[in-house]
């Protein structure tokens, strides 16, 4: 049986080559989104009733808006995460899973990367902070001790929860 062939006037190369390029500037985009509405967080949650070192160390990338156009462009570009809309309407894309900061956010930020030093400072504390949990490190009191070291070089908004102190002495 005889193959037929169709020429659609364009060589293959040319549509995976705009397609590449199309990828390219979404993920510049999204970098240059983070710049300005994404953080990089590290939280230590008291879970001393069922956790035995007491701590649990939740790490997340999220960006937020009003308009669900971006959360729902950064789901479909990086496939993981989870959005959902908070009860003042706001649209929150959130990726906690260890995995897929390891496979897929931060390979993304390596990929496209981020200009400003203070969002590049957090983001090469938030690789270490990934690295630690993700080598279980975090189990031990060295590894937590780190954790709240690298914590600290993270400037916030807010008066924290737990202080270092209140951490390791539980710990």
């Amino acid at each position: 049986m005889a193959v037929k062939k169709f020429n659609c006037g364009q060589p293959a190369g040319k549509t995976s080559n705009r397609n590449n390029v199309f990828s390219q500037r979404i993920g510049y985009y999204l970098s240059g989104f983070t710049e300005g509405e994404g953080s990089f967080n590290v939280s230590l949650i008291n879970r001393h009733k069922d956790y035995k070192h007491g701590w649990k160390v939740s790490l997340s990338f999220n960006i937020s808006q009003k308009d669900d156009t971006i959360p729902r462009l950064f789901k479909r570009v990086l496939n993981c995460g989870t959005i959902r809309y908070r009860k003042d309407g706001i649209c929150y894309f959130e990726v906690r899973r260890v995995k897929d900061l390891v496979e897929v956010v931060i390979p993304f930020f390596k990929r496209f990367p981020l200009i400003s030093k203070s969002k590049k400072k957090v983001f090469d504390i938030f690789c270490q902070l990934v690295q630690i949990v993700n080598k279980k490190q975090h189990l031990k009191k060295k590894g937590i001790e780190e954790i709240l070291r690298l914590r600290d070089l993270i400037k916030v908004g807010r008066k924290r929860k737990y202080s270092k102190e209140e951490i390791l002495n539980s710990y």
